[in-house]
C-alpha cells in the first residue's frame, strides 16, 4: 500500500524538530522506517541514525523492516547499557527479578523515585534497597538511565547523532526525556512519534505532559496521522467518543480506512465483580449456541483488571489460557 498524504509530509519533512501525532493503527511505524530509508537514500550514514524505541521486539521489528543491522535501533535501557559499557568500565550485573524483600509497592515507588531524578520524595525502602543492589553488585534498569545520564553530563560530546527518532514518546519519563535532551547537539534532528491517548505506563513515572514539554522546548512541529488501517469504522466512532473526553492539548479524530459496519455493544460497571459475572454469563451464553470457547477472547489493560474475573473463571470450571 502507498503512503497516504499525511504520511509521506511526514517522510519528506525539513524541519528539524518535529512531534508525531499518531492514532492506533496509523501506520507510524511504518513512517519512521520509510523516513530512515529516504535519509539513507539522500546520503545519511547508518551510524549518524538513532531510533529509541520502548520494547526489544518492537526495536527488531524495525530493523528487519530497515532492512539494515548498521542502522543504530535500540530500548532506552539497551543504548544505555551498550553506551556505558563502551566508555567506561561497568562491572555490574542486570537485577532482573523482583527480590523478594522488597513489595511491589516499594518496588514501583523508587522506579517513580529515580525516574524523576530524585526530584520527587525519596520512599522508605530505597536506602536498604540500594544497600542490597550495591551488597551484590547489582544495577536495575533505572540505575541504567541514572548512570547514563551522569555520563553524558561528564562528557557531553560523547554521542553525537544526526537524526534521533524516539517511538512511543508519551510513555517517556522525566529522565528518558533528560537523556533525549543530552543527545541533542546543534546539528541533531529529532522525531518523536507518540499518542497521549494510548500512554499505559503512567504507574511507573511515564508523563504524557512531557510530549507539550518536548513541543515547547524546541518548537517542534506538530504533525498528525489519524487514518486509521486497523479498525473498522464502528469500532473508531466508539474510540472517537471516548477519546474526546480527554483533556489534550493537540486533539485527534481517527478516520477508518475500513468503512464497514458491525455491531458492538459497550457497558460500564461500578465493581470489578459485577463485571467479572457478566463477562461469565456472556461466555457460558456464547459456549451454549454452539461456539467454542478457544474463538472467546478477553483483553484487558491491567493485569489488577483480571484477578477477580480468573478467580471466578476457575470457580466455575470455565476452562481458560492466559496470555502475559
Amino acid at each position: 500500500m502507498k503512503l497516504n498524504d499525511m504520511q509521506k509530509e511526514v517522510v519528506y519533512a525539513d524541519e528539524r524538530f518535529l512531534f508525531l501525532l499518531a492514532g492506533a493503527g496509523s501506520g507510524k511505524t511504518r513512517v519512521i522506517i520509510e523516513r530512515i530509508k529516504y535519509l539513507i537514500q539522500k546520503g545519511i550514514l547508518y551510524d549518524e541514525i538513532l531510533g529509541l524505541t520502548f520494547t526489544h521486539k518492537a526495536a527488531k521489528e524495525m530493523q528487519e523492516r530497515i532492512e539494515n543491522d548498521e542502522v543504530h535501533l535500540h530500548t532506552f535501557h539497551q543504548f544505555a547499557l551498550k553506551s556505558l559499557r563502551q566508555s567506561v568500565s561497568y562491572p555490574f550485573k542486570m537485577m532482573n527479578e523482583e527480590l523478594e524483600l522488597f513489595t511491589r509497592e516499594d518496588l514501583l515507588a523508587i522506579t517513580k523515585y529515580k525516574n524523576s531524578y530524585y526530584k520527587t520524595k525519596k520512599p522508605k525502602s530505597y536506602d536498604a534497597y540500594q544497600i542490597h543492589l550495591n551488597k551484590h553488585r547489582l544495577k536495575d534498569f533505572d540505575d541504567l538511565l541514572i548512570d547514563f545520564y551522569n555520563l553524558l553530563i561528564k562528557q557531553p560530546y560523547l554521542i553525537k547523532y544526526k537524526y534521533i527518532f524516539v517511538d512511543e514518546f508519551q510513555d517517556t519519563n522525566q529522565l528518558q526525556y533528560m537523556i533525549l535532551q543530552k543527545l541533542i547537539h546543534k546539528n541533531t534532528h529529532v522525531l518523536c512519534v507518540g499518542d497521549p491517548d494510548q500512554s499505559i505506563y503512567q504507574f511507573r513515572g511515564a508523563q504524557a505532559k512531557i510530549i507539550n514539554q518536548y513541543i515547547k522546548d524546541y518548537k517542534a512541529k506538530v504533525m498528525k496521522l489519524t487514518i486509521n488501517y486497523r479498525s473498522n469504522k464502528t469500532i473508531i466512532e466508539h474510540a472517537n467518543r471516548l477519546i474526546k473526553r480527554n483533556y489534550r492539548a493537540y486533539k485527534k479524530d481517527l478516520i477508518p480506512y475500513n468503512i464497514s459496519t458491525e455491531h458492538i455493544n459497550s457497558y460500564m460497571f461500578m465493581h470489578v465483580e459485577d463485571e467479572a459475572k457478566t463477562i461469565i454469563k456472556w461466555i457460558n451464553d456464547y459456549i451454549k449456541t454452539g461456539i467454542k470457547p478457544n474463538d472467546i477472547a478477553i483483553l484487558f489493560r491491567q493485569h489488577h483488571r483480571s484477578f477477580k474475573l480468573m478467580q471466578l473463571l476457575k470457580e466455575q470450571t470455565v476452562y481458560f489460557y492466559q496470555e502475559s
